[in-house]
C-alpha cells in the first residue's frame, strides 16, 4: 500500500528516469499520501524571484494596507516564490492556487500541522493574503507556492515502484526552519545536505 512506501512529511527525489519531464531534478514535500484518496505534495526547489507587485496586483488594488508601501521601494523588491507543481488554475499568475508552508508557527488560524512544527495553509483564491506578515524580515522561512503536484489513486505508488522517485525522510522542521533561499536547488545537493536521513526505495 502507498502509505507503506511514502507518508505525509516525506520527500520525493526525482530519479534520472524523469529527465526531460516537468519533474526533472525535483524535490517534492508530501502533504497527503492516501491509497484511497490520491496523493499530493509541493515541489520545494523550483523557485522564482519576482517583484511583489507583479504577484499581488489584485491584492494591492483592493487595499493599500496589504503591503507596507511606506517602505521605500518595497513593491519592486524581489521575493522568493515557489512553483509547487503543474496542477493549478490558468489565467493570470496571481490567480493560481496558493499554498503557504511555515515552520515554527503560522500566521493563519487553522493551519494544518503536517509534521511537528511545520504548518501548511491552502488559501482560497479570493482570500487576501497577509503579505506583510509573510514577507517580514522576522519570517524568513515562510514559503508561498503556486500550484501543486497531484497523483490519482495508485499512480504515485506505481511511479515509486517503477523507479521514478526515491523517498527521503529528513526531519521536515530541519528543512523548512531555514531561510527559504537556502533550500538545496538540486536532487543531488538535497541528498548531500540530508544524507544521514536519506533512504532509497
Amino acid at each position: 500500500m502507498l502509505n507503506e512506501i511514502v507518508n505525509p512529511g516525506d520527500f520525493l527525489l526525482a530519479s534520472p528516469a524523469l529527465k526531460g519531464s516537468y519533474f526533472q531534478d525535483s524535490v517534492i514535500f508530501m502533504v497527503e499520501a492516501s491509497p484511497r484518496a490520491g496523493s499530493w505534495g509541493l515541489v520545494i526547489n523550483h523557485r522564482v524571484h519576482m517583484p511583489l507587485d507583479e504577484v499581488f496586483k489584485r491584492t494591492v488594488k483592493a487595499t493599500n494596507r496589504s503591503i507596507p508601501w511606506d517602505m521605500d521601494g518595497l513593491k519592486r523588491q524581489l521575493h522568493t516564490f515557489f512553483f509547487g507543481g503543474p496542477v493549478q488554475n490558468t489565467d493570470p499568475f496571481q490567480k493560481l492556487s496558493v499554498c503557504v508552508l511555515e515552520a515554527g508557527s503560522s500566521v493563519f488560524e487553522g493551519a494544518f500541522e503536517i509534521s511537528k512544527g511545520v504548518f501548511l495553509s491552502r488559501i482560497p483564491l479570493d482570500m487576501e493574503l497577509p503579505v506583510a506578515a509573510l514577507i517580514s524580515p522576522q519570517n524568513k522561512n515562510a514559503r508561498m507556492f503556486f500550484g501543486y503536484s497531484g497523483w490519482a489513486t495508485g499512480q504515485l505508488e506505481d511511479e515509486i515502484l517503477n523507479g521514478s522517485w526515491e523517498v527521503s525522510s529528513p526531519v521536515p522542521f530541519e528543512v523548512f526552519s531555514k531561510n527559504r533561499d537556502e533550500i538545496p536547488a538540486t536532487v543531488n545537493s538535497f541528498r548531500e545536505s540530508y544524507e544521514r536521513s536519506y533512504r532509497a526505495r
